[in-house]
Order: C-alpha cells, then structure tokens, then sequence
C-alpha cells in the first residue's frame, strides 16, 4: 500500500494524528503523562506553536501551526518515535505502535481554526469518557480555560474573542456548545478544510486539480469544505 501523501508549508495550520496499531486501547494514565513529556520537549526543539491537543486511549489529537517547510514531517517523526521508545520499556512490549504513519489536515484558520479547537475538545465527550470537555484531564482544555501560556500557544482568532481571559473562555465556551450540536466530522482522512476558495487553492497547490486527481468534498457546515481521498461517511473515525 502506497504512503498517504504529507502536504505543507511554512505557516500551515495543521491538525495532526497518531493511532495505536490495531486500533488497539493501549494508553494508560503513567504514558498520558509520557507523552506530555515528550510533547513539551518536541515544543522546545521544533519551530511551532502548539495550540490544543487531546490525548485518548488510543489515539492522539494535535492542533498545531508550522514555522518551516519540513517541521511537520520531522516533528511529527520525532515525537512518535521518541514516545514509542519510552512506552515499549516501560510497558515491556516490542514493535510498532502507530498505525502507520501520522495523519494531518491542513486548515484555513480564519474558516476553520476555531471549529478544529471544538472538534479536539469534544473527542472524550463524544466517546462518553468525559461529560464535557473540562472534565477531562488529558486534554489542553484546561491550559486553554486558564491561558497556561506553559502549556500551549494562544492563536490571535482565539484571543480576539474577547478583553480578558474570562471573556475568551466563555466565548469559546458558547462556540463549543454550538459545535457540539452539529454532527461529528472526522478530519482522519482530510487533506484540506476551509472555505472553497481554500480548498481550490490547496489542491492547485499539490497538484490535485489535474487529470487523474481524486479527490473528493463534502460540507461541514457555515460555508466549510473538507477535501480528501474518498472522505466517505464523516462520523466513519475521529
């Protein structure tokens, strides 16, 4: 089976993940606490700006922008292979655990930037592990509610919602809520979301408009588009 294509650029705004081999439920609260080490530690050596992330009992969300051509690839390569290491020795195991490679979306973030942030935080709520996204403690939920700058990066859409901390949170608060009434729409086999002019541009950019191109679209609502291979049923993997 061929690789999944890898598309970015230098200010990409990507949402990013990584799922255990056979879709297996390996993830305990000690390698919760595993990966965070390891991301901290990827924020300080790769050039990019953190701004959510969701960890779940066997897959990872990330929601992060690039500063250069090539810090997806070798961020993304680090921080697996760096956390795949440490796991294997702790749990005593050998072997792959991602399924293959990494997946991630490129978003337009005035379109879609918020909503990414939603769809992170509604991951445990909508696998019933959590009644809502402030419940769950491996999520940047919490670090996003208390503006931990030590934790995550905080995007100028998200800061523009309001005067202080407080009147950004419940502003964000209202969006997640009105977010958490539309149906889930998996990003895991998504190249591009944003409006359609976005989307036309990204798959002109890599070569996806051209004759033998296949690539399919399908709305998410509020005048947003996700472009992918064969994207299929939307509720289908989160």
């Amino acid at each position: 089976m061929s690789r999944p294509p890898r598309f970015t650029y230098a200010g990409a705004l990507h949402h990013a993940t990584l799922r255990c081999n056979n879709r297996e439920f390996l993830f305990t609260d000690a390698s919760f606490e595993r990966f965070l080490d390891v991301l901290r530690r990827a924020r300080g050596k790769f050039p990019l700006a953190l701004y959510h992330y969701c960890l779940m009992t066997n897959h990872v969300h990330l929601l992060f922008e690039v500063r250069r051509d090539d810090t997806l690839p070798k961020a993304m390569h680090w921080l697996g292979t760096m956390f795949t290491r440490g796991f294997n020795k702790a749990e005593g195991r050998h072997g792959h655990l991602w399924e293959g490679r990494y997946r991630s979306t490129i978003i337009e973030d005035a379109a879609y930037f918020l909503r990414a942030m939603a769809y992170v935080d509604l991951n445990p709520v909508r696998a019933g592990m959590a009644r809502a996204p402030a419940d769950y403690r491996w999520s940047g939920h919490r670090a996003l509610r208390d503006e931990d700058h030590g934790s995550l990066e905080f995007h100028p859409l998200y800061v523009a919602l309001g005067a202080d901390a407080a009147a950004r949170y419940r502003a964000y608060g209202e969006l997640l809520a009105a977010e958490a009434t539309r149906p889930a729409a998996s990003l895991a086999t998504t190249h591009f979301v944003g409006t359609p002019r976005f989307v036309r541009r990204m798959e002109h950019r890599f070569g996806l408009d051209g004759p033998g191109a296949s690539v399919e679209r399908r709305p998410l609502g509020l005048g947003v588009f996700a472009s992918g291979p064969h994207l299929g049923d939307p509720r289908r993997r989160r």
